[in-house]
């Protein structure tokens, strides 16, 4: 017995299969005649994906039968109709929730789902005047069902952020939480930079990317971090120093370094080691925490989970002997880890998406193991984790998607959460800076496509909720500036020089001029308003 979807439009181009506690397996659908069908490995399970939808924007959706999961059957199903009719039932679960918490329903969220209801029922399993796109023989979700999506999104996302402001009004300030902002700018970025970096943000990100500060083999800038910390420490920024192991497909895959990654798996392990003791030693108890980045998710050199690992004990062992008040953090992207769950090189569009971005195909190692499987085999060891970053900048998330995943989190570790990549763009289109393939345009929206205004409102609304949320410490401006002042001139004609550049286009709260944006004078105010700490202000 399988399981089998019709192939519809989606971001991913497939769909990837859960158990019903939205853990992802390790089954990849196969292709065939419109069909994706996955081999019954689970007697009941849940399915995943990333739609844009006409009215809402860019979303993420689970079809999980309203929460009984689906059995194997010979039929194909239809994502869109079954993602929608299970969205609906959670978000209609949440509004009894809210009614019974608050004493009342949001009308208009009411309104939303009763003309959901009259949508859906119009349609049979979804096949109501199918849409196709491109493709005669792969026909799409009707067009009833796309429009009752919409309503069932914007009900979510509605709720969510009321709830939010409720809950933050009958709360009362919070000491724990404070906007973030990467550093990446300050040694060019000049006072401007500097000052309206402090007027902002109460902890601060060093990016500490091996193969940017020592770009070839014997040459080292790491008085450029400790520019960047001792700012911050005489400012009485808190600091995370990101990232202490990370091995990306760029910055140290393509560098002097990657050689011994390929050839010398122990002459490697001991650079690491090295480079992090001299980190450490430097400035012991420095920087508040560290982190370990994306464990296993960028494997250039495709180690085993055993080599990546040994890495990450050594390297905890130094934290803990230079630099024992240092807390750690493991940071990781594709939070739902969707990506764990299909095979990315056997997909054009997922290849295609990685071409256009200058990624290599994925090796047999990446994503060998889950984000909770190397979490629990941190605890096994004795490696203590303090807190979850999640990236949380490869998608335009809607807000009810949000609260279940922060949700899902927590409830599994209860460990604190910040959000830590996050890269929102400002407009489409390409800036004036370019260097290689970075940064990449943003294609996906939000609502509408963006702009200035909807980048401040993004920021707005979705640090509300977080802001609401007790779990989740902070936000992270990842990009804070458009313009190409990042770091010195040491990079100039190096391969890595692209790391001036932020990653995506026009996603700063500075312009290219290095002027602010709306998005940071509105971050400025919600800051005032909730008392929150910056390096201009006690807590």
């Amino acid at each position: 017995m399988e399981y089998r979807w019709k192939k519809q439009r989606t971001t991913l181009g497939t769909y990837v299969m859960y158990d019903l506690g939205r853990n992802p397996q390790k089954n990849y659908g196969k292709h065939q005649d419109g069909v994706i069908s996955f081999k019954a490995t689970l007697d009941r399970a849940v399915f995943f994906s990333k739609l844009d939808v006409e009215g809402f924007g860019g979303a993420i959706l689970f079809a999980d039968n309203e929460g009984k999961g689906y059995e194997p059957a010979e039929e194909a199903r239809d994502f869109w109709y079954e993602a929608a009719k299970s969205r609906k039932y959670r978000v209609k679960a949440h509004m009894q929730k809210f009614e019974k918490e608050w004493g009342f329903v949001p009308a208009q969220v009411k309104e939303r789902l009763e003309k959901a209801e009259t949508l859906l029922a119009q349609t049979d399993g979804g096949t109501d005047g199918p849409k196709t796109y491109g493709n005669e023989d792969c026909p799409d979700h009707g067009e009833n069902t796309e429009n009752a999506l919409c309503q069932i999104l914007w009900a979510g996302e509605e709720l969510v952020l009321l709830e939010a402001e409720l809950k933050i009004a009958r709360r009362g300030p919070r000491k724990d939480f404070c906007f973030i902002g990467c550093m990446k700018g300050f040694t060019d970025g000049g006072e401007a930079f500097r000052n309206n970096f402090k007027r902002l943000f109460g902890e601060a990100v060093i990016p500490t990317h091996w193969g940017c500060v020592e770009p070839r083999e014997g040459e080292k800038h790491y008085d450029v971090i400790f520019d960047m910390l001792d700012w911050c420490t005489e400012n009485h920024i808190p600091v995370r120093g990101h990232a202490l192991v990370w091995f990306s497909d760029w910055w140290e895959g393509k560098n002097w370094m990657g050689e011994y990654g390929r050839k010398d798996y122990e002459a490697f392990k001991r650079l690491v080691a090295e480079r992090a003791e001299y980190i450490l030693s430097n400035r012991p108890n420095a920087f508040d925490s560290v982190d370990f980045n994306e464990p296993l998710q960028s494997n250039p050199f495709n180690f085993t989970f055993e080599q990546h690992f040994e890495i990450c004990k050594e390297v905890y062992g130094l934290i803990r002997k230079y630099s024992p008040k240092t807390k750690l953090m493991i940071n990781f992207y594709d939070e739902w880890q969707a990506n764990y769950g299909f095979d990315e090189n056997s997909i054009p569009e997922v290849r295609e998406w990685k071409q256009s971005y200058g990624l290599p195909d994925s090796v047999p190692n990446r994503y060998c193991v889950s984000v909770p499987y190397f979490l629990d085999k941190c605890r096994e060891a004795g490696i203590k984790v303090d807190i979850l970053g999640l990236q949380f900048h490869d998608y335009p998330y809607d807000l009810f998607n949000t609260m279940e995943l922060i949700n899902w989190w927590y409830d599994r570790y209860h460990l604190p959460i910040q959000l830590t990549e996050v890269s929102t763009p400002s407009q489409t289109g390409k800036t004036p800076f370019h260097m290689g393939k970075r940064p990449v345009p943003i294609t996906k929206y939000w609502h509408r496509p963006w702009d200035e205004r909807l980048q401040e409102q993004w920021y707005r609304e979705f640090s509300t909720y977080f802001y609401s949320t007790d779990c989740v410490q902070g936000i992270t401006a990842w990009s804070i500036s458009d313009a190409p002042t990042q770091w010195a001139d040491y990079l100039e004609g190096h391969p890595n020089e692209k790391f001036k550049l932020q990653a995506f286009d026009y996603d700063g709260l500075f312009d290219w001029k290095n002027e602010p944006k709306p998005a940071y004078y509105g971050l400025c105010e919600l800051a005032k308003k909730w008392g929150l700490k910056t390096g201009e202000r006690e807590r």
